[in-house]
């Protein structure tokens, strides 16, 4: 029953002394909140590019752990020492690719469903199940749009309203001039290359009262 466990810390034995891996220094972490200015939002979004695009795979010291934990759990089938080393050498080679909070869920639910040791499929179909939660990256990201879209929709307010300054309208981005085109509230001077506010028929209808 314990031998799992006991071949997954004999196999990690000779790579104890192995240095650190060291990455770039990071990008300072802004706050994750909803940015008042183009330049918060921006800061958010450079953070967030900077960042993995998924959780960084468990470590062999992490995987050792959690197969251990399983072993003390569930009872397995007995071998000896070699044996047991090849298949930790399996174990880690199948869950290599997954973050240190998914073997964490792998762990939990195995000792909750399985009698016995899970098989490397069982584990899989385990980890298929598993949804990790929005990573920060994740939630700059979403910050960055959502004060984009806020934006958006005050650019296209001011126009519905009629209250939009030429300045506005030269100041937002080309897309929001093209939808806003597109939808009637301007109109595009080929002479002058420029978009130009477009007269609304109430508008109309009050000057020439």
């Amino acid at each position: 029953m314990e031998m799992i466990g006991q071949a997954a810390q004999a196999s990690l034995r000779g790579l104890m002394d192995l240095p650190p891996h060291c990455d770039r220094l990071p990008v300072a972490k802004p706050p994750l909140r909803l940015p008042t200015t183009s330049q918060e939002a921006a800061t958010l979004r450079a953070w967030a590019e900077t960042q993995p695009d998924r959780p960084a795979p468990a470590s062999l010291q992490q995987i050792s752990k959690h197969l251990s934990f399983i072993a003390a759990a569930i009872p397995g089938r007995a071998m000896d020492e070699e044996s047991g080393k090849k298949r930790v050498a399996v174990y880690s080679s199948i869950l290599a690719d997954f973050s240190n909070d998914a073997l964490s869920y792998l762990a939990r639910k195995a000792c909750e469903t399985c009698d016995w040791f899970p098989t490397p499929r069982q584990c899989l179909e385990i980890l298929r199940k598993y949804r990790p939660p929005a990573s920060d990256r994740d939630k700059a990201l979403m910050l960055y749009h959502r004060f984009w879209d806020g934006r958006f929709e005050e650019f296209m307010a001011t126009l519905r309203s009629g209250t939009a300054t030429e300045r506005d309208i030269a100041t937002a981005p080309r897309q929001w001039r093209a939808i806003a085109m597109e939808q009637g509230y301007l109109r595009w001077i080929d002479d002058e290359k420029r978009y130009v506010i477009r007269l609304q028929p109430s508008a109309a209808a009050a000057g020439a009262v």
